[in-house]
């Protein structure tokens, strides 16, 4: 519904809405800086209209409504699931941090067991740097075998934080052994409910409306149960308990060493292990061997374990990581039934322009549309040069369309806090004085069209400022060298260099995430600043 006329008929167009639809809840869609309900009710006062948007005779209140600000949650299913896990009302969920989440859920607990809850100011006990060396040691990982591989598995521990928890009694306090803790209390109610939501998703056909909607249930509760264990050991959390967090990972990676010598013991090698899934290759090797290797560790370690992935072929990317960004997940494979997946690259950014996400698409399935290891190294390196060239003179031509070429970055911090022009911020600041309103966490589009220009502003424009001659204008050499990374990410594994294209004038070192590193970077060395 849409109201158009003078303000002070759209507001009373507005409230006669609301009144004669009489909603429970109130969605804003767009963020002012302050509430947008506020703003409504004030201007309402300000030209004396006298109606009441409540269930009460409270005219500068909603009581009997809730009204959630759409900025604070990602959709209301998932917020009705961390209400119902905070035993909270809506309102407070939605603005809530897990952390809060997870205090207002113990507190709940223990008031239900007549527990009386002080404030505390409990600190971590004082340790040498050898007992911290010892002990705080967190998830491991198994390094990648580099490469291209043919016939791979996946095995992933379902929930294996929180079934270690519920298995072991861990806890925040110390309990007898046939006492169940808090943290098993809540986890395994948790669990139970992640369970219910994914057996009753397969009831549904796939992207039905009942099925999405189990499946933002399914990653609310995931996230929860993540933090669960997160928060184990946490400053923020009143009951923290830093041994037991430190128990929590000490237990998984001896289940990750376990599991590395059950399967090389059954001749199976170990390609990559991160915290609570393996990548397991044998030559020849069935989909029932691999379960039969499954069923196998779940009976020996005593933890829910699924075959996550079969993969016709797998290709392993080292990790990067430093000590300000987590490691970055770097693999990509198609499966025995066709499905391609990938993580780390650039068809799993956000910021990725759509030509270059649909260009490695193609890439990926001309590779590996082979019967045999051999044909991808021959026949399918072969037909991927060929959609490369195809797609560099779609670009070098023009042929890309503008919509097609917009990279989509987020502003992670107040425009005048940054002290260097990365694209995104230039094309911030062309928005700002154009008039366009931009806060902390907007997130702002734009292309390329001159990314050698000596003035860091001219080198992008804003999609909403782009004119006709600079739709036909983006700059060809940037956006094929950002077709050559892709390529390149994805093929060097099979011998590609972007020299066969003439591309030798610079180091192709700086990778995305180099640059991704650099703006996180900066930004933290801001806010260490500004305090």
């Amino acid at each position: 519904m849409t109201f158009t006329d003078d303000e002070e008929t759209i507001l009373e167009d507005f409230c006669n809405y609301v009144l004669t639809n009489d909603p429970d809840i109130l969605i804003s869609t767009e963020q002012l800086g302050t509430s947008v309900l506020e703003y409504l009710i004030a201007r309402m006062e300000e030209l004396g209209i006298d109606i009441e948007l409540g269930r009460t005779d409270k005219r500068s209140a909603i009581e009997g409504r809730v009204y959630l600000d759409s900025d604070s949650f990602d959709n209301i299913i998932g917020l009705i699931e961390k209400t119902r896990f905070g035993c909270l009302p809506l309102s407070l969920a939605a603005r809530y941090r897990i952390s809060r989440l997870i205090e207002s859920r113990n507190c709940y607990e223990l008031i239900q067991q007549g527990f009386v809850i002080s404030r505390t100011d409990k600190l971590e006990r004082i340790r040498t740097i050898e007992e911290i060396f010892a002990c705080d040691k967190g998830g491991m990982i198994l390094s990648p075998q580099l490469g291209l591989h043919e016939n791979v598995a996946v095995l992933d521990y379902e929930n294996e934080y929180a079934n270690l928890i519920l298995e072991h009694n861990l806890s925040y306090e110390t309990t007898a052994e046939n006492s169940k803790g808090l943290l098993p209390t809540v986890t395994e109610s948790v669990i139970h409910r992640r369970i219910m939501f994914k057996n009753l998703q397969k009831s549904f056909p796939i992207n039905t409306k009942e099925w999405l909607w189990c499946e933002q249930r399914i990653e609310m509760v995931k996230s929860i149960l993540v933090s669960l264990y997160g928060s184990a050991g946490s400053f923020w959390n009143r009951l923290a308990n830093m041994d037991t967090f430190e128990e929590i990972n000490r237990l998984s990676r001896e289940v990750l060493m376990r599991t590395k010598d059950i399967v090389q013991g059954l001749e199976y090698r170990l390609l990559y292990a991160d915290t609570d899934s393996v990548f397991l290759q044998k030559n020849g090797a069935t989909l029932e061997e691999f379960t039969s290797v499954k069923d196998i560790l779940t009976k020996e370690i005593g933890l829910p374990i699924s075959l996550e992935c079969y993969y016709k072929y797998v290709v392993l990317l080292p990790l990067e990581a430093d000590e300000k960004i987590e490691a970055l997940k770097h693999y990509y494979g198609i499966t025995h039934n066709n499905e391609l997946i990938a993580r780390g690259i650039e068809i799993r950014r956000h910021d990725t322009p759509t030509f270059i996400k649909d260009f490695q698409t193609e890439l990926l399935y001309t590779l590996f549309d082979c019967k045999d290891l051999t044909e991808v190294l021959l026949k399918g390196y072969e037909n991927a040069l060929l959609v490369v060239t195809k797609m560099i003179d779609k670009v070098m031509t023009g042929e890309i369309e503008v919509k097609d070429l917009v990279v989509s970055k987020i502003l992670r911090q107040d425009l005048y806090k940054y002290r260097t022009l990365f694209p995104h911020v230039a094309a911030a600041l062309q928005l700002s004085e154009a008039g366009v309103p931009l806060v902390r966490g907007d997130t702002i589009q734009y292309i390329y069209t001159d990314a050698a220009h000596s003035n860091p502003l001219h080198r992008v424009v804003p999609v909403n400022l782009i004119d006709e001659a600079q739709e036909q204008d983006y700059d060809k050499e940037k956006y094929r060298d950002m077709l050559l990374d892709a390529a390149e990410t994805v093929l060097t594994c099979v011998g590609f260099s972007r020299t066969l294209y003439g591309d030798s004038s610079r180091s192709r070192n700086r990778k995305w995430w180099h640059t991704l590193r650099e703006e996180r970077t900066s930004d933290i060395e801001i806010e260490r600043s500004l305090g």
